[in-house]
């Protein structure tokens, strides 16, 4: 082999492998579902029946209808979830908007305990132990919040944890221009 065919071959594995990270960057890029559009916005939420978190009575889409609504799909198995949880508390308490939670495949008791432990911003808390609202919803994993208007029609979906951030520049314009 000459000089030259052997510094293709040994270039050949580096080729590669900027080939790979290109492709792979790329691929993570389309993945990111944050910065994507939802096929949800401007689509009523979707019909349910479930149990409250804290009192077992059913709750349904009728119980969201008449006023925007915040819908934080939360877990106490969920990390990113205690890192925005400041956040929800601080939007109830300056009462921006309510806050309603959809406890999403935990169990139960845990879910309660972490309530009692960090304090609960929502108005009301949602029990989807299986996930069937998660489902219909689209939901990746915990966090994702949807913004809903009184009339039941999702307008802002967020994957992730919200920061100050978030909610200044993309969830406080939207109410803000609901008044």
């Amino acid at each position: 082999m000459t000089r030259r065919q052997w510094r293709i071959l040994l270039a050949c594995p580096l080729l590669g492998f900027l080939a790979l990270v290109f492709i792979l960057t790329i691929a993570f890029d389309l993945g990111r579902h944050d910065i994507h559009p939802s096929s949800l916005i401007d689509k009523p939420f979707p019909d349910f029946e479930l149990p409250s978190l804290r009192t077992h009575e059913t709750v349904n889409l009728g119980s969201l209808l008449g006023e925007a609504r915040l819908i934080n799909i939360w877990a106490s198995w969920c990390i990113a979830c205690r890192s925005e949880h400041g956040l929800l508390q601080q939007i109830a308490e300056r009462g921006d908007v309510s806050i309603v939670g959809v406890n999403y495949k935990d169990q139960r008791s845990d879910a309660v305990s972490w309530l009692f432990e960090l304090g609960d911003p929502f108005a009301m808390n949602i029990f989807d132990s299986e996930g069937d609202l998660g489902v219909d919803l689209g939901v990746y994993g915990a966090p994702e919040t949807f913004l809903v208007d009184a009339q039941g029609f999702i307008r802002y979906k967020r994957v992730g944890p919200l920061t100050d951030q978030i909610w200044q520049d993309e969830i406080e314009p939207i109410l803000r221009s609901w008044d």
